[in-house]
């Protein structure tokens, strides 16, 4: 039994241990880990067409992206109301060319930089976004007509995600990688060394202007890399925001701005980017078509390609799933976004004992859907935005024509709709096709809308027959109550991503590739193989020790005296190195032996 003296001794001793380790602790860090630098804060004013109930641009009677008569020219307008924006420069040729020049002499002391001169540039953009979050869902909205809950999900979150991945694991990603030499080669030391490309190039989509814009401009920046991103037309008028803010961000940090080029305009510019000499690789996200095009002028250079091209998500619905979680979330990877994304659920399998359950609960939901304007209806209620692109709308109702003249029943929707408040905005009905089964042309065909397609099915067989009709192969989702049986049934599919129970979040799992098989494209990007797809994989080898070099034995020097002794000493190396045996190996060694005598 210790006395109160041995308690006070014991407490002191404490106190010092607590006092060294700590002590240790900080010498430690001082001396062996230079202190991160930090982000820097900046300002940027957001532009007055993002504040809600902005009302000064006039509403454009047939909104288009072609200014009439100055086709130099880009008509930006919102497409939750029609309207106008203003109207942006498209870029030329000979602009595209000046800036993939300055972007390549920027470079060239980018690429000097320390990772951790990179993560302030990060951690100063993670700042800012993570301040600014309202006024970025705000410009996001007004280009794309989406809602604000949709904008942060899809805009802030993902890209704050890659930023904080980035950051933190970014580094070890791209550090030297040591190999084994293998027996022959033990005196050497061998690594793999990821070396930035040069001028890397990023054509993206719309439907996320500000997260499917800043995303390639993370990983190139941290992987040493200057980038030029060619936006969409169909989103031009936010671009300019959203190049102020990485320029802003390089500036404080005392980088060159010019590292980072920004160009919008139509399929002349996107060509020229994707043939021109100057561009080191090439990341496109889009559609399939489009992605031929751009695979074809990359081929001209043999300019290296990642090609993110959409898919047909599918999810997979088994009689055991926990409904009251696997609807909310089906219903969100339908609605979110008006469905305008590369992973969004465009096809429901549900196994045949809950379809009726199923059907009946999805119908009640997709007519409750409210459609309108965010940052211009108020509180009235909005949780379904606009779509950015109109000219699409006839080919939807041909889909759902064609899916219903085959026995499919549209129980909601199916047409676009005129909203009373924005008669010129761009919207289209949420829509519950149901009975559908493979041989209809929805079921091939991405809808890129706002239409949950909902199919029946008997069995895992049956499920993974049906899902593998259609050329896509970019995410998918199983929900069932048996973890082995959801695991089995989404490793089974030919996809690049699977969720089990949840939908899209391997995209939130930065750590993780992004990218699909079959006609939804090749390559990936997030996680370290989408950091080393903008590097050089440059392998890399040196003498072990200053005094062990290669040497070339006099037998086979050249010029070389006895052809055939060479050919039986060289014979001889090869079993001695990679006999399974040992003593095959010594049996070798005593021949190279005696042949080198």
């Amino acid at each position: 039994m210790c006395c109160v003296s041995d308690l006070f001794q014991c407490e002191s001793l404490l106190q010092v241990v607590v006092a060294v380790v700590a002590g240790g602790a900080v010498l430690y860090f001082g001396l062996f880990h230079k202190a991160s630098m930090p982000a820097i804060p900046f300002e940027l004013k957001p532009p007055a067409e993002s504040q809600p109930g902005w009302k000064s641009g006039e509403i454009l009677d047939q909104p288009s992206i072609f200014a009439e008569g100055r086709p130099g020219l880009i008509q930006c307008f919102d497409p939750a109301t029609g309207r106008s924006l203003g109207q942006v420069p498209a870029t030329t040729v000979e602009q595209l060319n000046d800036k993939l020049k300055r972007a390549r002499q920027a470079q060239k002391s980018w690429a000097l930089t320390t990772f951790e001169q990179r993560r302030q540039v990060l951690r100063t953009l993670n700042e800012f976004v993570l301040k600014h979050q309202r006024e970025i869902c705000q410009v996001a909205c007004r280009d794309s007509g989406k809602t604000l809950i949709d904008a942060t999900l899809g805009e802030v979150l993902t890209t704050n995600a890659k930023l904080q991945w980035t950051i933190k694991n970014g580094e070890n990603a791209l550090k030297d990688d040591s190999r084994d030499p293998g027996f022959m080669m033990m005196y050497k030391r061998a690594k793999v060394v990821y070396q930035p490309r040069g001028v890397v190039a990023a054509l993206v989509s719309w439907n996320y202007p500000f997260h499917n814009t800043v995303g390639p401009v993370i990983s190139a920046l941290f992987s040493g890399n200057a980038i030029v991103v060619k936006a969409s037309e169909h989103v031009a008028w936010s671009m300019a925001y959203w190049e102020q803010m990485v320029k802003r961000a390089l500036n404080v940090c005392g980088h060159d701005p010019e590292l980072v080029q920004f160009v919008t305009g139509f399929a002349d510019i996107g060509s020229a980017l994707t043939m021109s000499p100057l561009v080191d690789h090439i990341t496109f996200i889009g559609s399939p078509e489009v992605g031929k095009l751009v695979m074809k002028s990359a081929s001209a250079n043999l300019t290296p390609v990642t090609l993110e091209l959409g898919g047909k998500d599918c999810a997979i619905v088994f009689a055991d799933a926990d409904m009251s979680q696997c609807i909310p979330v089906l219903m969100r990877g339908v609605i979110q976004n008006a469905s305008q994304n590369c992973i969004g659920i465009e096809r429901i399998l549900v196994q045949e004992g809950a379809y009726d359950k199923f059907v009946a609960e999805m119908e009640r939901r997709i007519k409750a859907v409210r459609l309108g304007a965010v940052l211009d209806d108020g509180d009235a209620g909005v949780d379904c935005g606009a779509m950015v692109l109109s000219n699409c709308f006839g080919r939807l109702e041909s889909l759902i024509a064609d899916a219903v003249s085959k026995g499919a029943r549209c129980l909601v929707g199916g047409h676009p709709y005129v909203h009373p408040r924005h008669p010129r905005g761009q919207y289209f009905e949420p829509t519950l096709l149901v009975d559908v089964t493979p041989d209809m042309d929805i079921t091939r065909n991405e809808t890129f809308g706002p239409i949950m397609v909902i199919m029946k099915f008997k069995d895992e067989q049956d499920s993974l027959d049906k899902v593998h009709s259609s050329p896509y192969g970019l995410g998918s989702s199983v929900f069932s109550g048996d973890r082995e049986r959801g695991r089995r049934v989404a490793l089974k599919l030919r996809t690049g991503m699977a969720n089990v129970n949840d939908f899209g979040v391997n995209y939130i799992c930065q750590a993780l590739p992004f990218g699909g098989v079959g006609i939804s494209g090749f390559g990936r990007f997030a996680g370290p193989e989408g950091l080393r797809a903008l590097c050089v994989e440059k392998a890399f080898t040196e003498d072990r020790f200053p005094f062990v070099k290669t040497p070339i034995p006099p037998i086979v020097d050249y010029p070389i005296q006895d052809t055939e002794k060479g050919y039986q000493f060289t014979q001889q190396i090869v079993a001695f190195a990679y006999s399974d045996s040992w003593w095959a190996s010594i049996k070798a060694g005593l021949r190279l032996g005696k042949l080198s005598m």
